[in-house]
């Protein structure tokens, strides 16, 4: 047999830096790729290759400055997206840029637009681009129900949440009742799932997925003991999230297809008062090379949601600092 020498060793993924852009009225900015490029006549965020040896929020700033004409002043990191197409690898170091200045303008002839993130078509996007896309739909407060130890004591805490919805204080929330069984955790989900999709509130189900028949569009949320059981997404009519600690949870959320994380605690929490706080240094690091949007768990009220976004986060997920 003759000797074919060693295996060709892998490319290396194709750095890129890319930017969520919004206008006051909470618009995103897209362009879209011309000419014979890869993945031509597809919308796309602005951005670019990193240089070797650049920085990704170098490559950025210079970036957005030569394809429209931007300065940036404030940008942070958000994401990290590896994605393997047939021709190439991509790592997308993903970007919101939360304070620019100049007038976008399309200074190579691309074609942008300024669209609301609910009007953003996946099917026009490329695959890579899923989790950025994601991250424009979900909101910044994801509130977590205290668990009832009853069915009265669900009714009264189901009354709880959706006055907190209604009040504005979440646009998501998580159904979770260890203690109830499969019919009152039905009735307990039920009573929120309405009212939540009147709002336009998704609603997540931590549960068994068989407990979900007859709720078509509610999502599912995986504590660890569910997540690390699967080999693939499960199927669910919403969005599936998974609770993190650690950065190799993260990784395996991402891998899993699913659609964001909570991670923590953060802080110190009184719900597991044992357990060590990531602080927000840690939490930022791992946050910004995830690769799907992250919410910080543990500890948090509104007031440290400008701190949980600084550090890449989607935002905060709390049961008393959104409940009341």
């Amino acid at each position: 047999m003759p000797n074919t020498g060693p295996e060709p060793a892998p490319s290396a993924p194709v750095e890129v830096a890319i930017g969520l852009i919004f206008d006051p009225d909470g618009r995103v900015l897209v362009t879209r790729r011309e000419g014979e490029r890869h993945l031509s006549g597809l919308w796309e965020f602005p951005g670019g290759k990193v240089a070797p040896g650049e920085p990704p929020a170098a490559a950025l700033a210079r970036e957005l400055e030569e394809e429209l004409g931007l300065a940036v002043v404030t940008a942070v990191q958000c994401l990290t997206i590896e994605h393997a197409y047939p021709e190439r690898t991509v790592r997308l170091h993903v970007f919101r840029v939360t304070v620019w200045s100049g007038v976008p303008r399309a200074r190579e002839g691309q074609p942008m637009e300024w669209r609301a993130p609910g009007e953003l078509d996946a099917a026009a996007f490329p695959a890579a681009n899923r989790a950025m896309l994601t991250a424009l739909q979900l909101p910044e407060r994801y509130l977590v129900t205290p668990s009832p130890a009853d069915a009265a004591q669900g009714e009264h805490v189901a009354e709880r949440v959706v006055r907190a919805l209604r009040a504005g204080r979440a646009g998501l929330v998580q159904v979770r009742a260890p203690e109830l069984d499969e019919s009152g955790y039905r009735d307990f989900l039920a009573a929120i799932a309405k009212p939540a999709g009147d709002l336009g509130a998704p609603v997540l189900a931590n549960a068994p997925p068989k407990w979900l028949r007859g709720f078509p569009d509610v999502g599912l949320h995986l504590p660890e003991r569910r997540w690390r059981e699967l080999d693939a997404r499960p199927a669910c009519g919403g969005w599936v999230a998974a609770s993190v600690h650690d950065r190799k949870g993260l990784e395996r959320a991402a891998a899993l297809g699913l659609d964001f994380a909570v991670l923590g605690p953060v802080c110190p929490t009184a719900t597991h008062p044992g357990a060590e706080a990531l602080g927000w240094d840690r939490f930022g690091a791992w946050v910004r090379g995830a690769g799907i949007p992250v919410y910080a768990l543990g500890g948090m009220t509104p007031g440290h949601l400008a701190t949980a976004r600084a550090a890449g986060a989607q935002g905060i997920a709390a049961i008393r600092g959104l409940l009341d």
